[in-house]
C-alpha cells in the first residue's frame, strides 16, 4: 500500500532566497522551472499552518499571514536584518510528497503565488520562556488597492457618490426577465 507524506515549502524572493520547509533539517529539491539549479530548504518544522489559500475572485485577492514561532536569536536577528529585502518579494507556496521511507517523490508542485507585503518579528515572555515569531504578511499576487470590488448600481448608491446625478433613477425597476423602455413615454 502507497503512502504519501506531503510536507509543504514557502520560498521567498527575497536577498538572499529564502527556502524553509515544514520538516526538520535540510531537503534537496532537483531542479524545476522556479529555481534552475535546485535548492536546498531549511527545516522550519514550527511553521504555524499553512492558511487556506484562494485565487482571485470577484475583484477581491487573498490576503494571508505565515507565522514562524519557536525561532533562534540567530534567526531572528536575520530576519531583522533582510527585513528590507523582504517587502515586495515573491512568496511562492508548493508542497513536495515523500514516500513511506521518506524519499522524494516527482518534484515541487507550486500552489500559490503572493507579493511580501512586510515582516514582523515578535518576542514575549512566557511561562516557559523566551518565545520568538516571525510573522510573514503576503498578498495575493494579483492584490491591488485598484481592483474595485463589485458595486450595487442604486439610486442612493450613486446620489452618495454625485448628489444630482440622476443616472440610476431607474435602476429599482429593472428586474430579470422584465423588460423596461427607456426614454420619454
Amino acid at each position: 500500500m502507497a503512502v504519501n507524506r506531503v510536507s509543504w515549502l514557502l520560498r521567498i524572493d527575497s536577498d538572499p532566497v529564502c527556502y524553509l520547509w515544514t520538516g526538520f533539517g535540510p531537503l534537496e529539491t532537483p531542479a524545476d522551472a522556479v529555481d534552475p539549479a535546485g535548492a536546498t530548504w531549511l527545516g522550519a518544522g514550527h511553521i504555524i499552518g499553512i492558511p487556506g489559500l484562494q485565487a482571485l475572485i470577484n475583484g477581491v485577492a487573498d490576503r494571508v499571514n505565515f507565522t514562524l514561532s519557536g525561532v533562534s536569536p540567530e534567526t531572528l536577528r536575520l530576519a531583522r536584518e533582510d527585513k528590507a529585502s523582504v517587502k515586495g518579494a515573491q512568496t511562492r507556496i508548493g508542497h513536495v510528497v515523500f514516500d513511506q521511507d521518506w524519499q522524494l517523490v516527482g518534484g515541487i508542485t507550486w500552489e500559490w503565488l503572493g507579493i511580501a507585503d512586510a515582516l514582523r518579528v515578535e518576542s514575549r515572555h512566557s511561562d516557559d520562556g523566551r518565545v520568538r515569531s516571525i510573522i510573514l504578511m503576503v498578498g495575493g499576487a494579483d492584490t491591488s488597492r485598484s481592483n474595485p470590488r463589485f458595486t450595487f448600481w442604486t439610486d442612493a448608491s450613486q446620489r452618495l457618490r454625485s448628489p444630482t446625478d440622476a443616472f440610476c433613477d431607474h435602476v429599482a425597476m429593472i428586474s430579470q426577465g422584465v423588460t423596461r423602455r427607456f426614454g420619454p413615454r
